[in-house]
């Protein structure tokens, strides 16, 4: 985003109450790290750090800190950021100090695409999202978990009441301190890319190397700034999807190239458990969803959302079993299919069972991942189908 856009993205920040204004002090126990205490007191790491001047995140048994003295004013204590057409996720996490994951967890996104008017919280509100815990690997020190983690050996060290020098032990669970545990749900399409930074990578290189951007990797991978170290591993994130991802109003019939006049069935009928845009992985970190997610039991029949020939019927890496269907400029993508019924070259109609509900490749459950891409980039399915199709 241009300057511009910055400015005017701050200017969009409300700022609902002031937490500090209410403040009550409380003496930190032996064990306690900030992570907990803004847990304790429903509000975040940098709420606490500003109340106390804290430049750090270390503190000690004894210091006095002060926190939310109003549970109520407390709650009140939430600076929103209201969207603007063409603004993403990393945009506003860029402009306000916060992270693309913080936005994911204290807005419980969940592959929904940001649209313009939209309020998304700057901070924790009264649901206090989940940290993120991992395993301790071979190899693995303070100083790589908080580098791999983008934190400090101090913040995880006080997270876990642990010395800063102290071996780690294979194994042991550790709470990552200003990451969250994302939610248990497949994340769609292909296995995301990882590549290991080599010496003299930049993010620039590998933005060009790997045909992303700057902003994409920053954002895939949750980094606050540009540093990135010899052995580090990186999602790849293409640079198209933070553009498609920008907050926009939904596409009307006149605005969807390639479907006037084309009519659209819902390919399987049921519960929309994941939408196109941004969401959490697994594991820590965002990724952008690149189709539609429609809950259903293995064997279900999967429709034909339109007319067309079979291009691809088979397994697809991370998408299973895939049956894509081409109709000129545009592909049509059904996945993790537990059984395909067309073969490469057929010509089906819509309506015609193509595939079954499976629960193959990259998938937590049996459901189907639907795609639609014109001219080989993805489009917001949901949209298309609002507009063109009736179930």
């Amino acid at each position: 985003m241009h300057s511009r856009g910055l400015v005017r993205t701050l200017l969009a920040v409300v700022v609902l109450g002031t937490a500090a204004a209410y403040a009550k002090t409380i003496t930190v126990q032996a064990g306690d790290s900030l992570w907990a205490l803004a847990r304790q007191y429903e509000t975040d790491v940098a709420t606490l750090k500003s109340m106390n001047g804290l430049s750090t995140d270390s503190i000690k048994p004894g210091q006095v800190l002060s926190v939310p003295g109003d549970d109520e004013v407390a709650a009140e204590a939430v600076k929103v950021v209201v969207v603007q057409a063409g603004d993403t996720l990393y945009d506003i996490a860029l402009a306000n100090g916060v992270s693309v994951e913080d936005l994911i967890a204290f807005n419980e996104l969940d592959g929904t695409l940001i649209r313009p008017g939209q309020e998304l919280r700057l901070v924790a509100g009264d649901k206090v999202p989940e940290p993120l815990v991992v395993k301790v690997g071979v190899g693995d020190s303070l100083w790589v978990i908080s580098r791999r983690y983008d934190t400090t050996v101090a913040a995880i060290a006080s997270a876990n009441g642990i010395s800063e020098t102290g071996t780690l032990r294979v194994g042991t669970r550790l709470t990552i301190p200003g990451q969250y545990a994302a939610s248990d749900i497949d994340v769609g399409g292909p296995v995301p890319m990882t590549i290991v930074v080599g010496p003299g990578d930049t993010l620039w290189q590998l933005a060009r190397r790997y045909d992303s951007s700057v902003a994409a990797l920053k954002s895939a991978n949750s980094l606050k700034g540009d540093a990135l170290f010899v052995g580090q591993q990186l999602r790849i994130l293409p640079g198209a999807d933070v553009g498609s991802s920008r907050a926009m109003v939904e596409p009307t019939v006149s605005a969807s190239p390639g479907l006037e006049g084309g009519a659209l069935l819902w390919p399987l009928v049921g519960t929309i458990t994941s939408r196109y845009g941004y969401r959490q992985l697994r594991v820590s970190g965002s990724n952008f969803h690149t189709g539609l997610d429609i809950d259903g039991h293995t064997g279900d029949p999967i429709r034909a959302a339109r007319g067309g020939t079979v291009t691809l019927a088979g397994w697809h890496g991370g998408y299973g079993n895939l049956v894509i269907v081409t109709t000129g400029n545009i592909e049509y993508y059904y996945g993790h299919a537990s059984k395909i019924d067309v073969a490469v070259g057929d010509q089906v109609a819509a309506g015609d069972i193509i595939a079954r509900v499976g629960n193959t490749g990259n998938s937590t459950g049996s459901h189907l991942h639907f795609e639609i891409r014109i001219d080989g980039k993805t489009v917001d399915p949901l949209a298309y189908l609002d507009t063109h199709a009736s179930r």
